[in-house]
């Protein structure tokens, strides 16, 4: 399941950032394409390869997938953890192209008890241009 947000509305998750893997696509003034490595139509075409990311999250006990862009990732970044996961509060906010993404930590008041999680690490991680690397 992907994480699907309204404008205006704010999710409380668990991010696992062991899971977080780096994407190229390019987007084609209607919807973002996979880049496809060497050859790959879209740089030959001279459109601009940026970089996605996707992250597993837990949501009300449930896994799910989201995939966001350069900005989350530094918001993530600065986000401190002294393991794999982390409860985060996610706030979206404009729509279609204009979308953007408050993240903040959870406080200690709002995170409760600190239950086991189940694992949902991905081993693998995007290449340069795309394909799968096992790290």
């Amino acid at each position: 399941m992907w994480l699907k947000v309204q404008e205006g509305d704010t999710v409380q998750a668990v991010i696992d950032f062991s899971s977080i893997k780096t994407i190229a696509k390019h987007w084609t003034g209607q919807r973002s394409e996979l880049c496809l490595g060497q050859g790959c139509p879209y740089c030959l075409a001279g459109n601009p390869k940026r970089w996605r990311y996707q992250a597993k999250l837990i949501i009300d006990g449930k896994p799910a997938d989201w995939e966001f862009g350069e900005q989350v990732m530094r918001d993530l970044s600065s986000i401190p953890h002294d393991q794999s996961y982390a409860r985060i509060t996610i706030t979206r906010l404009g729509e279609g192209r204009k979308t953007a993404y408050q993240i903040a930590l959870q406080s200690e008041a709002k995170q409760g008890s600190q239950e086991q999680l189940p694992p949902i690490a991905n081993k693998y991680i995007r290449g340069e241009y795309g394909h799968l690397v096992k790290h």
